[in-house]
């Protein structure tokens, strides 16, 4: 677990308001689009991609989601997706590897790191998807990040 700062990124981004079920549905398909999309219209990708919830409390409440793919910054915009650049982001990160059903244990560790230090919630946390193996997910490696104050 580290503490980091994030320079501005920019990002093509797909964003929707949803409950942690209605998300799922852009599980796999939304990466595909994104980098279609991206790809289709000459964008330079810089990154892999992001998962960014703004507000998440619960399971069932409401939360922004931004699905977004680092690219170098543009004007390119489509009806889908939109060009957003990210300020800096302060948090605390860990490395998670396997499959993402065992996500919570790592968002508790940071949890705990974060009480211990005395570090505040910012209200957003990222999820970075450096290795997504759908037939394989011991092999997947996610950074996570939680944003403090």
């Amino acid at each position: 677990m580290e503490l980091k700062l994030i320079k501005p990124i920019s990002f093509y981004t797909f964003s929707a308001k949803v409950d942690f079920m209605e998300m799922m549905q852009y599980v796999r398909v939304m990466a595909q689009n994104l980098y279609g999309s991206a790809i289709d219209n000459k964008l330079e990708i810089t990154g892999p991609l992001y998962w960014i919830y703004n507000g998440m409390v619960d399971m069932e409440s409401k939360f922004d989601l931004d699905i977004c793919l680092p690219v170098t910054h543009s004007e390119t915009e489509s009806k889908e997706f939109k060009i957003k650049t990210r300020t800096e982001f302060k948090c605390v990160s860990a490395i998670h590897t396997g499959t993402w059903f065992g996500l919570k244990n790592t968002y508790d560790k940071l949890s705990h790191f974060m009480e211990e230090k005395g570090y505040q919630p910012s209200g957003e946390n990222r999820e970075i998807y450096i290795n997504m193996d759908f037939d394989e997910e011991d092999n997947n490696i996610t950074e996570v990040q939680i944003g403090i104050k």
